[in-house]
């Protein structure tokens, strides 16, 4: 697994689509999208209880363009319009909290705002600046609306288009009653500007509405920021992110919802809350760990750069067995802590093995993935782990756990450390296969070729090797056992953190 790419925004693969499908609220239903909505409507129609006050005052004051009586009943109109935009303003901020009664008011405004304008329009005598104040007042209080009040697209333009009825109707009396040569025409032109309008309310709407949705819920999973996938196994993916206050960099599992019954999610979280405990330095730091609103259940860990020894040995083929037994050295010894801690990791491979660089030292081993590690430390832990019948990846996986896999032991580990360092000597796994049935058969029933069959290796490593790989789990040393002989074998001058 590398990580050297930049990070970015996360793109929107299967598994974190049935994140969000699985955690998705209605906007209006969610509690941080209720405190929006209200605070976005207290400020829109502050601002337009604001401005129907100040056009009120403004109207008065100048000569009335048209007849003087009915110019006045308008703006009586108009006063009343405001004052009931102003009662709605302080209702929302001091009263009304609650979704349903948030929309209500809502649309009771916009009904307010255009039998107004639609008054207006059959009362007052026919002016271009009539016509061109009520049009821009239209597309001005609906594109506004649409950008400032969290609502779905097809919600902010269908409350628009509706409300353009009675605008039509209202340009189509006044034109008619006017005289005006071709009324059919001039109502068409009022209607296209509208229609203009309505189609900016559904852009904003489309737009506004669409960015909230990306960064509320593909890039946010709690605390955390997703930036970019960086791997996938069978029981979900990875990805880069970082911790929203300490920008953090971290690493970010997601349990497929496919995976995510009642029953695995207990397991999950008590096997982290087990794996968090380990301390080693060649064990992956686990930060975090937690569910989204629906459900899904995620770890954070450290962020590691380097590479895993399968993408190793496919650039440089075999190691040298100096190199081998410095990785196996520290391997051991992080899987003896977890061993000690009553946990077993259950999926040693070499994907599972990164190599980094840590205070200037080359060859630093981290050991991945404990997703399906198994806490053996209490009987509840290890009835809870039995949910999963075979668990491990079939190039490494011990006999016994294909024979009976909820009664498997620390020594299922030993074997697949046997597999990875067969891998690292010889380039090639113990057993090959075209399919898990003929692994596993190969597993269960064949005796590999000792690896200096494959490689110049000592007689002493192949042994070795050989016996972590015994059929019998009795026949297998220990973790701390199998970390002294590699030592031993070394010379004891590995560069490796002290058990």
């Amino acid at each position: 697994m590398e990580t050297s790419a930049a990070p970015k925004a996360a793109a929107l693969d299967g598994t974190l689509r049935a994140v969000i499908a699985a955690d998705r609220l209605a906007i209006s239903e969610a509690g941080e999208g209720k405190e929006l909505l209200h605070s976005r409507l207290v400020v829109f129609y502050a601002y337009f209880a604001a401005f129907g006050l100040c056009g009120t005052v403004f109207s008065r004051l100048r000569t009335p363009p048209v007849d003087p009586e009915k110019f006045a009943f308008v703006l009586d109109m108009q006063l009343a319009c405001a004052m009931a935009l102003c009662a709605v303003f302080v209702s929302l901020k001091y009263w009304i909290r609650e979704t349903p009664a948030m929309r209500a008011i809502d649309l009771f405004a916009t009904a307010v705002v255009a039998t107004t304008a639609v008054v207006a329009l059959y009362v007052v005598p026919r002016t271009l600046s009539v016509d061109v104040t009520v049009v821009s007042f239209f597309i001005l209080f609906f594109v506004l609306r649409a950008a400032l009040v969290p609502s779905k697209p097809w919600q902010a333009t269908l409350v628009a288009t509706v409300s353009a009825i009675p605008f039509t109707i209202g340009f189509a009396a006044m034109y008619t009653r006017a005289d005006v040569f071709e009324p059919q025409a001039a109502t068409l032109a009022a209607m296209r500007a509208m229609f203009g309008g309505i189609v900016g309310v559904y852009i904003v709407s489309k737009t506004i509405y669409g960015l909230r949705q990306v960064v509320q819920h593909v890039v946010q999973l709690g605390q955390y920021v997703v930036h970019e996938k960086i791997g996938e196994g069978g029981m979900g993916a990875v990805y880069r992110a970082s911790h929203a206050m300490l920008k953090r960099p971290t690493a970010i599992k997601l349990i497929s919802p496919e995976h995510a019954s009642e029953v695995a999610v207990a397991r999950f979280e008590r096997e982290v809350m087990a794996a968090s405990r380990l301390t080693h330095p060649n064990t992956v730091a686990i930060y975090d760990f937690g569910r989204t609103r629906g459900g899904v259940f995620y770890y954070a860990m450290e962020l590691l750069d380097g590479q895993d020894l399968g993408r190793l040995v496919e650039k440089e083929g075999a190691q040298p067995l100096s190199r081998t037994l410095d990785i196996l050295t520290q391997l051991t010894a992080a899987l003896a802590e977890a061993h000690d801690a009553g946990l077993i990791h259950r999926d040693v491979k070499p994907q599972n093995i990164m190599l980094c660089t840590r205070g200037g030292m080359s060859d630093f081993v981290k050991v991945l993935d404990f997703g399906l590690v198994k806490d053996v430390s209490t009987p509840e832990a290890a009835k809870l782990t039995r949910e999963m019948s075979v668990a491990g990846t079939p190039l490494y996986m011990a006999p016994e756990t294909i024979l009976a896999s909820d009664s498997v032991g620390p020594p299922v580990d030993i074997y697949a450390v046997g597999g990875v360092a067969y891998f690292l000597l010889c380039g090639r796994a113990p057993f090959e296969g075209s399919s898990s049935v003929e692994l596993w058969a190969n597993h269960l029933h064949t005796v590999p070729d000792p690896p200096s069959r494959h490689a110049r290796v000592p007689a002493e490593v192949d042994e070795l090797v050989m016996q972590c790989l015994a059929k019998d789990p009795t026949k297998r040393p220990s973790a701390r056992e199998l970390r002294q002989r590699l030592l031993a074998l070394s010379g004891g001058q590995l560069a490796a953190p002290v058990a």
